[in-house]
C-alpha cells in the first residue's frame, strides 16, 4: 500500500523550481526565434503576391501585367507538392487557402467589372465630344427687346436721397483785350 503524502508533505514540492541548464534554455529560445523568421519569411512571400496580384490587375506595362499574371497563376494553382504554393505556404500561416483563394477571386471580378464600367463611360464620353465637334452649333442670334426697359420700381420704405447740384458758373464774354473783365467774371462766381 502505498502512503498517502499529507498536505504538509506535498506543499513544499510544488513551488520548487524546476532545474533547468543554460543550453536547454537558450535551445528552446533559438527554436522559437527562428520558427518566427521562417513564418514572417513564408508571410512575406504571400504578402508580396496578393500585393502584386491588387496593384497590377490594371497595369498597361508589360512588366505589371506578368507581375499579375503570375501572382493570379500562384493562386489559382492547388498543389501540395511543392513547399512554396500557395495552399502550403497559407497551411504553414494557419490560413485557409480556399477561403483567401475565393476571396481574392471575388475581388478580381469586382475589379475587372469596375474596369470595365469606366471604359464604357470613357468611351461614352468621348464619343459625346466627337458628336459635338462634328456638328457645328447653330447660330443664334440676340432677340431685341420689344418693348423699352423700364427703371425697376424702388422698394418701399427706403427714402431716396437727391443730392444738391452747385448752380452753373454765368460765363460773361469778355473780349480778350478786357483783362479785368475775367477778374470781374471770376469775383461775380
Amino acid at each position: 500500500m502505498q502512503e498517502k503524502e499529507t498536505l504538509d508533505e506535498k506543499l513544499p514540492g510544488l513551488f520548487e523550481p524546476d532545474t533547468l541548464l543554460p543550453i536547454q534554455y537558450f535551445e528552446a529560445m533559438r527554436k522559437k526565434h527562428l520558427l518566427e523568421g521562417e513564418k514572417r519569411l513564408i508571410l512575406s512571400v504571400l504578402e508580396d503576391a496578393v500585393e502584386c496580384f491588387m496593384k497590377c490587375i490594371d497595369a498597361s506595362s508589360s512588366k505589371g501585367q506578368r507581375l499579375f499574371r503570375d501572382a493570379d497563376e500562384w493562386i489559382a494553382l492547388e498543389d501540395k507538392q511543392w513547399v512554396f504554393s500557395f495552399d502550403n505556404v497559407c497551411d504553414m500561416l494557419d490560413i485557409n487557402p480556399e477561403y483567401l483563394r475565393r476571396g481574392l477571386k471575388e475581388w478580381k471580378e469586382r475589379k475587372l467589372a469596375a474596369l470595365e464600367r469606366q471604359a464604357e463611360l470613357r468611351a461614352q464620353e468621348a464619343a459625346r465630344a466627337v458628336e459635338v465637334i462634328a456638328e457645328p452649333a447653330p447660330i443664334v442670334e440676340p432677340a431685341l427687346p420689344t418693348e423699352p426697359l423700364k427703371p425697376a420700381p424702388r422698394p418701399m420704405g427706403h427714402k431716396v436721397f437727391a443730392t444738391k447740384k452747385k448752380p452753373a458758373r454765368k460765363i460773361v464774354a469778355t473780349h480778350p483785350a478786357h483783362a479785368n473783365g475775367r477778374a470781374l467774371q471770376k469775383a461775380r462766381a
